[in-house]
């Protein structure tokens, strides 16, 4: 199925997000829970952002885990999109520590880089926070095919 939209990334003129930008090209899952937002901060490094919701909510009314996972795997292919040089990957290992509660209205800040970079594995390590409060340390492993 062949579509007629541009593949170049859209920048968000005003609002909370203004001067991040979005992927034209988003997978069904990212459609459902984002949107997330990209930019490259003043050292060139890759960040995603998203808005909590109350979709975002567990039973706790605190973040669920899973949307916070999801940013922090969908930040890793952000941060090692340079490293993957146009191939494919799929996670391997997403580790995660989590820090502190994200609640509705929060907007969430993946931050973090490349540790290493191999033929066939990327590694990467990156925090979740709201503001200056830290809300999960992940890092994980990427398989290039």
């Amino acid at each position: 199925m062949a579509d007629n939209l541009s593949l170049e990334p859209v920048m968000i003129e005003d609002g909370e997000f203004k001067g991040w930008f979005l992927s034209p090209k988003q997978d069904p899952y990212v459609k459902l829970i984002g949107p997330f937002y990209y930019q490259f901060d003043d050292a060139g490094h890759m960040r995603v952002a998203m808005k909590v919701d109350e979709r975002h909510m567990n039973g706790g009314g605190i973040m669920h885990g899973g949307s916070m996972l999801s940013l922090a795997d969908t930040a890793l292919f952000a941060f090692a999109v340079g490293d993957l040089e146009g191939s494919r990957g799929v996670t391997m290992q997403l580790d995660s520590q989590f820090l502190n509660p994200g609640n509705v209205g929060d907007i969430v800040i993946a931050t973090g880089e490349v540790v290493r970079s191999g033929r066939t594995t990327i590694f990467a390590r990156g925090m979740l926070h709201v503001g200056d409060k830290p809300i999960i340390a992940f890092s994980g492993v990427i398989r290039k095919f």
